[in-house]
């Protein structure tokens, strides 16, 4: 198992001193609380996201039932015991771009601006590293996720591509996505 040398679960506290930790999704414990943390995102949260939210069967694919050749997700959970952020490392089978996966996070909002994104993306770096990956990918919608792409260049990320008038509000007002990629070096040294 991808997870077993990783360290889970490991605690974090946030900046506010709340401490919170993070596990791989455990199917047979996390469909209900999965669930609730995805209800509580707000509609124009769910509206941005690359999956349907409301589709318990593409949540259960996706994030549940996951295929770990495929999906890695990892989730942080409260004191209550409460999903409060999701994370996925996503791997294409080993061929042209076995090399590559895709990041993705998303946070519910009481914990946004604490470092858990943040901490969220390291951790799926460092599980990238042990997997032994070398590129990293990850898509923002410019004027929507400013904070998540300012955090990702501090890890190193660099914008790779614009895609001009890619997504749209439920208004109908266009915004611009962000591809941003980060080069992941053969190994890191410790000091």
């Amino acid at each position: 198992m991808p997870f077993s040398k990783h360290g889970y679960p490991r605690p974090l506290i946030l900046k506010n001193g709340e401490e919170v930790w993070l596990r791989p999704v455990r199917p047979e414990e996390d469909d209900k609380e999965t669930f609730a943390f995805l209800s509580r995102l707000s509609a124009e949260d769910r509206w941005y996201l690359d999956f349907d939210a409301g589709d318990p069967e593409t949540v259960r694919y996706n994030f549940i039932n996951y295929n770990p050749n495929k999906t890695l997700p990892i989730v942080a959970t409260n004191a209550k015991s409460q999903v409060v952020a999701l994370a996925t490392l996503g791997r294409s089978h080993p061929s042209a771009r076995g090399h590559i996966g895709r990041v993705r996070v998303v946070v519910q909002p009481f914990y946004r601006n604490q470092r858990l994104g943040t901490y969220l993306l390291l951790d799926l770096i460092q599980l990238a590293v042990n997997l032994g990956l070398r590129v990293l990918t990850a898509e923002f919608i410019k004027g929507v996720e400013d904070n998540a792409i300012r955090a990702a260049r501090r890890l190193d990320f660099f914008e790779q591509a614009v895609v001009p008038e890619y997504a749209k509000d439920s208004r109908g007002n266009r915004y611009d996505l962000a591809i941003m990629v980060k080069r992941i070096h053969r190994g890191y040294d410790d000091f």
